[in-house]
């Protein structure tokens, strides 16, 4: 071999380690800024746990807050409605004597003035009232006591209970519900209530001369009882809210300046209690049509 050649081996020689050595360094040197970029991530992945760790520990502390003082402001509702109540039925049953003249005869402007008066004491006791159911349906303490009866005459006893209210407003009352019922597993006080809060809705927003038909059905194993009425209705976009609590229509803020949002809440909570469902169909200046439905319970 000639010098040429050993020297051309030697120079090739040493390029292919050269190569070899240098896609080594390359593979360490690439290793290892992917081990700075996975430590990094690592890092990084840390500091975003300790913040959402941190985070979730004052969510929780904050919503224990929030339970806490919900539970109070429940609490402080329920006391004072029952402070209030007492006086306020005393109240009443001053006025109802005076509008009766046990206490002798009123002149008509004394009679306008007492019999304002106790209109005025009966609004505030069921605002009382309702504010005392709303605050036991939030305790879970809105028990129910279930007995086997027809609820066409809890309808019935509802709609003569708003008579009066529709024929000082000239509102027409049209009533189809059948004397025979099924007979369903109904706690009657609550019941009740639910439905003199959804006629009384009816009525009460309806103009004089309008038309409000409660009617009942069967319809397989449930029970269908629906309240019609030609009043103001309720804007699309909110009928969404309208089993809200304090929830109010714009136009019905408008319409009746009394009112405390809560009928209809207790409504639903009372219907779904009965594994039932209420719905609301309307449009403004189109009428409302509030549909309640509940199983049958029959009779073994």
């Amino acid at each position: 071999m000639s010098y040429a050649d050993g020297l051309g081996e030697t120079i090739f020689a040493g390029a292919v380690i050269f190569v070899i050595f240098f896609g080594f360094a390359a593979i360490l040197l690439r290793q290892k800024k992917q081990s700075v970029k996975l430590h990094d991530l690592l890092k990084e992945n840390y500091e975003v746990g300790k913040i959402l760790v941190r985070r979730d520990m004052e969510l929780s502390e904050a919503n224990t807050r929030l339970i806490a003082l919900d539970q109070s402001k429940s609490e402080f509702v329920s006391i004072a409605a029952h402070q209030l109540r007492t006086p306020l039925t005393g109240i009443r049953w001053t006025f109802n004597a005076l509008y009766g003249g046990e206490f002798g005869e009123l002149n008509p402007e004394q009679e306008r003035i007492v019999q304002s008066g106790m209109k005025s004491s009966i609004r505030m006791i069921e605002l009382i009232n309702d504010l005392l159911n709303v605050a036991r349906i939030e305790d879970g303490r809105f028990g129910m006591h279930f007995q086997r009866q027809s609820v066409s005459r809890l309808l019935a006893a509802a709609v003569a209970r708003i008579r009066p209210l529709a024929k000082e407003k000239a509102v027409i009352l049209v009533e189809n519900i059948p004397v025979k019922f099924p007979e369903s597993l109904i706690d009657e006080e609550k019941m009740s209530i639910a439905l003199d809060n959804v006629v009384e809705n009816a009525v009460k927003y309806t103009p004089p001369g309008g038309k409000v038909t409660i009617s009942a059905v069967v319809s397989g194993e449930s029970i269908i009882i629906t309240t019609a009425d030609t009043g103001i209705g309720i804007p699309k976009e909110q009928i969404g809210r309208i089993f809200t609590k304090f929830f109010r229509a714009d136009n019905a803020l408008r319409f009746q300046t009394s009112g405390s949002g809560l009928g209809l809440y207790v409504a639903k909570n009372v219907i779904e209690a009965h594994n039932g469902n209420v719905s609301v169909e309307s449009g403004e200046r189109s009428g409302t049509k509030v549909t309640i439905t509940f199983p049958i319970e029959r009779r073994r």
